[in-house]
């Protein structure tokens, strides 16, 4: 019984500038891929486009990989470091006569009669007759290798099974299973995965918007959630929506992946993170959500607790982190800066209310959500049932803002030297803008 290969994938992106979310997608199906039958993620940089390889732009695909959680089995190779490979490949071919030398200089393969089959991972059955195969180019004039040459030798170099790649590279195809009959060496399985379409029904491109990794990063989303996105990209598991890493690596099947074209849908990773932002625990989104925060470096202890105390209430309706960061502006910052026309005359018809909310929360000696629920409960009993008449003055006077979560929960988070501090000034602005002393 012959024993089978250990599978191995890799990911061979060009470093041409932010990782566009088609490649993300590549790397993610071969990196589940490489999981869920136990096999190895390999990671190759085609760096040969001496002009845009820059070291920026290889950065950018590590750190992609790196935020999306998809590391590599072994250390990444460079293209560039195995040219002289390729050019005694192309060499061997020419000996062999699978190859010749053109009158311009340029070493083409040399394309057999008949057909080239494969059977796809995603596409089923295809078969192409040579006959539509020009003399493709291994080496140009100037003695450089083209991609198909160097995309099979490091292939063949890494000893991958299955290259895994998106649907514009069903041309290639053939040219390459041609390329490694030629240099006797085992042809890998192919997959190849359906284009990624925006809302429109179009190529998914830097024109119609957040198209990288690092664009969606910057919007606010979470790796996981994107993570996510990515997943159900042309691939599903029945109605599942939502689904771990786990449980990604347990049930990815590449045979299972949509020949059709993917539509990458905003709303739906909009509630994807939605969900997320409410599941993950506060010590895995807090880094996420810094970079949102005004002043993030002076980020201190106490408002992190602040912000931890709140978080149910803060994710509660939030789709993305500037949405959660917007929502904890009265924890961070000082809202009684901001207080608008509208705000100064709640404050100034409801000063007599916050005078005795000032003194009843003086003389609070135990700080709980709990307590400061009594005490407002008191003082609505005391302006006669009227919750409005203290609830509205006082959110205004802490928060800067008319609607919110439960402000006893907020007080308690914001500590009572915060919040009297906070009425204190709502009363001078009271004071300051003709109301009474």
């Amino acid at each position: 019984m012959s024993v089978q290969p250990q599978p191995i994938v890799r990911f061979a992106p060009s470093p041409t500038g932010k990782m566009h979310i088609g490649s993300a997608r590549t790397a993610l199906f071969n990196w589940l891929y490489a999981k869920h039958t136990g096999g190895k993620f390999l990671l190759r940089i085609e760096d040969t486009d001496a002009e845009r390889s820059t070291p920026e732009n290889t950065a950018y695909i590590f750190e992609a990989m790196a935020w999306l959680g998809l590391s590599a089995d072994a250390e990444p190779i460079l293209q560039t470091s195995r040219l002289a490979a390729h050019v005694e490949a192309a060499k061997m071919l020419v000996e062999k006569g699978a190859a010749f030398v053109d009158a311009e200089g340029v070493t083409r393969f040399k394309v057999p009669e008949g057909s080239t089959h494969w059977t796809d991972l995603v596409q089923g059955d295809i078969t192409i007759d040579n006959k539509q195969i020009e003399p493709f180019a291994l080496l140009r004039s100037n003695g450089t290798p083209t991609y198909h040459l160097g995309v099979v030798c490091d292939d063949i170099f890494q000893q991958v099974t299955h290259v895994i790649r998106g649907d514009d590279h069903i041309n290639n195809t053939p040219k390459q299973i041609l390329l490694y009959q030629a240099l006797g060496a085992t042809v890998p399985h192919f997959g190849h995965l359906p284009l990624i379409l925006n809302e429109s029904g179009e190529k998914l491109s830097k024109r119609h918007g957040a198209a990288s990794v690092q664009d969606l990063r910057n919007a606010g989303y979470l790796p996981s959630a994107l993570f996510n996105m990515l997943l159900r990209l042309g691939w599903g598991h029945g109605d599942q929506e939502l689904f771990t890493k786990e449980e990604a690596i347990k049930l990815f099947d590449i045979t299972a992946v949509s020949k059709g074209a993917a539509r990458f849908d905003t709303a739906k990773l909009n509630w994807l993170n939605a969900q997320y932002l409410k599941s993950e625990p506060f010590s895995t989104v807090l880094p996420h959500l810094l970079p949102f925060v005004p002043d993030m470096q002076q980020t201190h202890p106490s408002d992190i607790k602040k912000l931890e105390t709140m978080w149910e209430d803060l994710t509660a309706r939030a789709q993305t982190l500037p949405e959660v960061a917007t929502a904890a502006n009265y924890l961070l910052t000082d809202p009684t800066d901001s207080y608008t026309e509208e705000h100064t005359k709640i404050l100034l018809e409801g000063h007599h209310a916050l005078h005795d909310i000032y003194d009843a929360l003086c003389c609070v000696t135990e700080w709980t959500p709990e307590i400061l629920h009594a005490v407002i409960a008191k003082l609505v009993e005391n302006a006669g049932g009227s919750f409005k008449a203290v609830g509205r003055p006082l959110r205004v006077a802490v928060t800067a803002s008319l609607g919110g979560p439960d402000m006893a929960k907020i007080m308690a988070a914001l500590g009572q030297n915060e919040t009297l501090r906070r009425i204190k000034v709502s009363l001078h602005h009271v004071h300051a803008n003709g109301g009474a002393h």
